[in-house]
């Protein structure tokens, strides 16, 4: 269990890429947002969150999804140990906080380093070994055998056995995973304590990259010494906050086209794990599994004749997946039915944008656009969408707008700030605050959209997300609703190496600092009116920035909820002319599952429109 608790913390930042959550800075030498030096070109860039607790936490995924293992994006990128030392003064020159724990960062580089090798290795300080060895509980963590580079070492190297995540069987319960969440954080603290009284230093870990060499070199000729500097490299930077890691270029070209087109090829629906099950969360509209008859909440017992159950989700997606024009067969489980039931589905291309809009059901003029990330056309892909939406309503005009920022994992400020000087006439939209420099502060200009505005967010919706959703909140532009956000209030700059274009090297520079001046990190935004994902349901218990290990502090708890006067109004609105309620409990059965946080949201911007309440500062007063 620890052998893969800290393995995984380890190399959480670069785990985490393919989602993006956060917000790269623009130019740090002229205003705290990028660094330009003779050599070197910052690049703004987007810091990821993807997984939460391992194998803990419930979710959901469309059927896009890749099997990450099978991709090396570090194929090719000769990384050495004078590439790690340029890291290295990289975080001396521009990190966030200059007094890190090196201590512990050697400590990480050198675990990093030891997850490469076959079987994976890694670091247990001695005396923490022993506690475990002799508890007859806690015995199994540590099992596997051990050694020590010199006798008088402090620490031990345990050989890790093939699997050592837990895994636990069945759905857990809110209160279990918040047990679980508790249980991961309190091992590591633990275990960081234990190797707090352990000497370690530079030379220690060369020692550890040396015994990787003669072990594996010799005996492995595919075994590359590269991958060794890369993971220790991803190890120490993790240990400064889960956002500064090293990237590939491929990685990162890679992060930012799936954001601008997810499109891909499969059946169209989306999938979720519950316990040992994979579920048909939902098929998507007018897409193959939604033809095919395919329901919200049908169980996936076989793909192709191969059973699935108890299979990762990420494995299960792939086999559902391939050539549009290919056929696969799903076996089905539905409630109801008598027995089981197969069904060949035809694969096509399903588009998906970065920004998609529609008109919204039964709220004439009201309209929809979700934005799934910050990239560098988002901003015009958004202006198209409303232009659309416009062309669509009676009068050429809409009556108000649900922005939909669920699942926005962040992406470039510039973005974000851009966006919501559309939406504001005047204000501050955040303030970048960097130790060693000037503060940034953005503010909006005269001029932009008028309309009534609602935004939805969830515990996914993170940094330059953040950043937009409290703009129009604090601003008094309009209200938020849905789950408390992800907390994420930190600027990350990707910085290329000297004299390399393979990879960047992406730091934390700087926090950021909503309108009313205080910092998000770890609180998040709080929504002026909570909404479960479905009716009845509780809030789900969420996945943010506190279940990351060495997040940036929350530096102030003090919160007032800026629109509450306006929320009293509609909650009485809605209690006598919201639909959402009445539409959801009318189909018990449905074959898409609502999005009942979109009908609630469409019903609290009807309340707003009707009951006339101006945001007086974003708006003007004119609603």
């Amino acid at each position: 269990m620890e052998g893969f608790l800290v393995r995984w913390l380890t190399t959480v930042a670069f785990g985490l890429l393919l989602a993006a959550v956060g917000c790269g800075g623009q130019d740090l030498a002229t205003h705290g947002s990028a660094i330009r030096l003779a050599a070197r070109r910052a690049v703004p860039l987007t810091v990821q969150q993807k997984d939460a607790v391992p194998h803990a936490v419930p979710g959901s995924v469309p059927d896009d999804a890749d099997d990450e293992d099978d991709k090396d994006y570090w194929e090719g990128v000769d990384f050495t140990a004078d590439d790690f030392a340029e890291v290295r003064r990289f975080v001396k020159l521009f990190y966030i906080d200059p007094s890190y724990d090196k201590h512990m960062a050697w400590i990480m580089a050198a675990n990093g380093a030891l997850s490469t090798m076959i079987p994976p290795r890694e670091m247990l300080p001695e005396d923490y070994y022993k506690k475990k060895k002799t508890s007859s509980k806690e015995r199994a963590d540590v099992a596997g055998n051990v050694s020590k580079l010199k006798k008088g070492d402090q620490f031990v190297i345990r050989e890790a056995k093939k699997d050592d995540r837990e895994r636990p069987t069945g759905q857990l319960s809110p209160k279990e995973i918040r047990n679980k969440k508790r249980e991961y954080r309190e091992k590591q603290e633990e275990y960081e304590r234990f190797f707090a009284r352990v000497s370690f230093t530079e030379a220690d870990f060369v020692r550890v990259v040396e015994f990787i060499r003669t072990t594996e070199v010799p005996s492995n000729p595919k075994f590359r010494m590269s991958k060794v500097y890369i993971a220790a490299a991803q190890g120490y930077l993790g240990s400064l906050d889960p956002h500064s890691t090293i990237i590939s270029t491929k990685a990162w070209d890679e992060s930012t086209k799936s954001t601008v087109d997810g499109s891909f090829e499969g059946i169209g629906a989306v999938l979720t794990k519950k316990g040992d099950d994979t579920i048909i969360e939902s098929p998507m509209e007018g897409q193959p599994a939604f033809k095919a008859g395919l329901r919200a909440g049908d169980v996936i017992v076989s793909v192709d004749e191969k059973a699935i159950t108890k299979m990762d989700l990420s494995k299960v997606v792939k086999r559902i997946r391939g050539t549009k024009g290919t056929t696969v067969s799903l076996t089905i489980r539905r409630l109801g039915e008598p027995k089981d039931f197969t069904v060949a589905i035809r694969r096509e291309h399903i588009e998906v944008k970065n920004v998609a809009s529609h008109m919204v059901d039964r709220h004439p003029d009201v309209g929809y656009v979700k934005m799934t990330g910050f990239v560098p056309s988002t901003r015009e892909s958004l202006k198209e969408a409303i232009a659309a939406l416009e062309l669509q309503t009676k009068g050429g005009r809409l009556r108000g707008l649900i922005l939909d920022l669920r699942n926005n994992a962040g992406g470039l400020l510039q973005e974000s700030v851009d966006i919501a000087d559309d939406f504001l006439e005047q204000g501050v939209i955040v303030s970048v605050k960097n130790p060693s420099e000037r503060d940034d502060v953005y503010t909006a200009a005269a001029g932009g959209y008028r309309f009534p505005l609602v935004v939805l967010v969830n515990d996914n919706s993170a940094s330059a997300a953040e950043i937009l959703a409290s703009a129009i909140q604090e601003n008094d532009r309009g209200l938020v609703v849905g789950d408390r956000t992800f907390g994420k209030a930190s600027v990350q700059t990707l910085l290329n190496p000297l004299l390399r274009r393979d990879y960047y090297i992406k730091l934390t520079v700087a926090r950021y600092y909503a309108p009313q001046g205080r910092t998000i990190q770890v609180a998040g935004v709080i929504p002026d009116i909570s909404i479960p994902p479905a009716l009845g349901e509780d809030m789900p218990v969420g996945f943010r920035e506190e279940d990351l290990a060495h997040h940036l502090s929350r530096l102030n708890a003090d919160y007032v909820p800026p629109n509450r006067d306006i929320v009293a109004k509609v909650l009485d609105c809605d209690k006598r002319a919201g639909m959402a309620d009445q539409i959801v409990k009318a189909d018990p059965n449905p074959q898409i599952k609502p999005d009942y946080q979109l009908l609630k949201a469409a019903d609290y911007l009807e309340c707003v429109i009707q009951t006339g309440e101006a945001f007086q500062q974003g708006a003007g007063g004119a609603l």
